[in-house]
């Protein structure tokens, strides 16, 4: 009996892939062996690194037109965070594309299965290492100035047709709409502040609120993986998707009305623990709340 060469998420993953790299000329490969990648022979592995990239693979491949391997994608499902032996797996094959400079995103289903402004996390990601490289080339070509910083979020179109403005800008709509409740009156903050740091294994993790009353506060915590990946400023996105989070469940407290009030003390201990516990990497503070 044969088995199927990807499984639901992974031929979604591929499907999403193939979307996004084809338009720009690159090709995206399953299941390819990750020695077949890198040079290994007489590379300065250890013997542990050497054996490892002889049996394993890298779950997607993207090349470019001329089909020189640009970065791998690799689907994790839950056994890659209950697993110890999946992790130390997965710590090798982060050594190997360490060692050979190559970039490697991780997913999971939510990088699939959730929108923010019409894009998904993983089409969100790729897209944006395309334009980081299309950047570069317009600045070694002289077209863009070279002290220019590259931020997706200032991108004003990607020129497809019926696009919207600044479309990689992910919270642009959930801030608007929390200045709109302010200068209406229902909130005390014109806009969200938020907290984020990293974790001993460099993961990130933010916190995010917006006050309502002086003493009503309304919170939400979330977190992302590190990527080895360029383009994306994770402490960044990790931080315009709480918003959404943080937004649906502000509408909830605005429907319940003064009976569902936030405890002020609460969150207060929640940041401090935050502050305490993860080394910050960007902070946002709106009004007068701490």
């Amino acid at each position: 009996m044969k088995s199927r060469l990807l499984n639901s998420y992974e031929e979604v993953t591929y499907d999403r892939l193939r979307a996004v790299c084809e338009p720009v000329g690159a090709h995206v490969f399953p299941k390819v062996r990750v020695a077949d990648v890198f040079g290994i022979q007489n590379s300065g592995l250890t013997d542990r690194c050497f054996s490892y990239a002889l049996k394993s693979h890298f779950d997607f491949l993207v090349t470019d037109s001329d089909y020189g391997p640009l970065f791998s994608v690799e689907f994790d499902g839950p056994i890659h965070q209950a697993s110890e032996d999946q992790i130390s797996r997965d710590q090798l094959k982060d050594m190997l594309c360490e060692h050979f400079h190559h970039s490697l995103l991780r997913i999971n289903c939510r990088y699939l299965s959730e929108e923010f402004r019409g894009f998904d996390l993983l089409t969100y990601f790729v897209d944006v290492w395309f334009l980081e490289q299309a950047f570069y080339d317009a600045q070694e070509k002289g077209l863009v100035p070279y002290d220019e910083p590259f931020d997706a979020c200032f991108i004003y179109s990607n020129g497809e047709a019926g696009a919207r403005r600044w479309p990689y800008w992910l919270s642009l709509d959930v801030q608007v709409a929390i200045q709109k409740l302010y200068d209406a009156g229902r909130v005390a903050q014109m806009g969200i502040s938020h907290y984020v740091g990293v974790d001993q294994r460099g993961n990130y993790r933010c916190i995010s609120w917006v006050g309502v009353a002086p003493n009503d506060v309304v919170w939400i915590t979330t977190g992302m993986r590190a990527q080895r990946f360029s383009g994306v400023c994770e402490s960044e996105l990790v931080s315009m998707i709480a918003m959404f989070d943080l937004f649906e469940e502000l509408k909830k407290k605005l429907r319940a009305g003064s009976e569902a009030v936030g405890d002020k003390r609460q969150f207060q201990s929640a940041l401090d623990t935050f502050r305490r516990t993860y080394d910050m990497r960007s902070e946002t503070m709106c009004g007068v709340l701490p």
